[in-house]
């Protein structure tokens, strides 16, 4: 990629903590203290669109293993799907399951990863100088406060 334009200013708006979705049954779904690296061996379902399956490998790697891709769907809903169907594992950002019927229902145990978890963080790009507009600061203040609020 190019280096940044220099006419936009990117801000941080938060780090969306990623999840791991396990099968109901699987033998780690209750273990406790589960980290990445304890996944090694699992059959992995990565996101078939967008940056996701580089931000599962990216993760994955960065606990030290190469994650084995089993599967790839396409949307939160198909890959928890796959996931409740003991097809594999697969990392999840908390916002994008928060209010979802499928967590907890279908057979999915979502786990929160520890200190290590992995986290997506979530930028907006305004125009140079732009982020000082009143109308755009409460924007960006709105923003920030979304992710508590799903938690």
């Amino acid at each position: 990629g190019r280096g940044r334009d220099g006419r936009f200013t990117r801000v941080t708006l938060f780090a969306d903590p990623l999840d791991v979705a396990l099968p109901a049954g699987h033998s780690l779904a209750r273990a406790p203290g589960l980290g990445l690296a304890d996944l090694a061996g699992e059959a992995w379902i990565f996101g078939g669109s967008g940056p996701w399956s580089e931000i599962t490998l990216a993760a994955c790697e960065a606990a030290g293993f190469v994650p084995e891709a089993a599967h790839s769907a396409s949307g939160w809903g198909a890959i928890l799907a796959m996931v409740a169907a003991g097809m594999g594992v697969a990392l999840v950002p908390r916002m994008a399951v928060s209010g979802r019927g499928a967590v907890g229902q279908g057979g999915v145990v979502m786990r929160d990863l520890g200190a290590a978890r992995p986290r997506r963080h979530v930028i907006a790009a305004t125009r140079r100088g732009a982020e000082a507009a009143p109308a755009l600061s409460h924007v960006l203040t709105a923003l920030r406060e979304v992710p508590p609020t799903h938690t």
